[in-house]
């Protein structure tokens, strides 16, 4: 995968949770996913990983990046982002690929009421 490609991915996962296109996102993943928040949940497959972007409390969803860095020697991108679903969360990403699937996903986020630019105040 090169930049354009992960540009293109975080795209497609954009645009399929704000579409509640679980299963198409779901499928971005490998089998054996690790997907985290180490704070408040662990998923190590991706069926588990469905249920939890299923389990979306009836909301709508959405989903923006902001900005994004990607190194392709080592397959590892990282991405910062706005959620915004049963809560607005502003976060980051640390996204490692295999193939082209995405085997881990670190995120760190914080919940807020602020759009992005509020948030960090620039």
């Amino acid at each position: 995968m090169n930049k354009g490609d992960f540009v293109s991915l975080l795209k497609l996962l954009a645009d399929g949770w704000t579409d509640k296109e679980y299963g198409l996102v779901a499928s971005q993943f490998t089998e054996d996913v690790f997907y985290s928040d180490p704070r408040n949940y662990t998923f190590r497959d991706r069926g588990s990983l469905l249920a939890f972007f299923e389990d979306d409390d009836g909301l709508p969803q959405s989903c923006t990046f902001h900005n994004s860095i990607f190194d392709e020697e080592r397959q590892l991108g990282v991405a910062e982002f706005t959620y915004v679903g049963t809560y607005r969360y502003h976060g980051t990403a640390w996204i490692e690929l295999r193939g082209d699937k995405i085997a881990s996903w670190r995120e760190y986020q914080h919940i807020s009421d602020k759009e992005w630019d509020e948030f960090w105040q620039r």
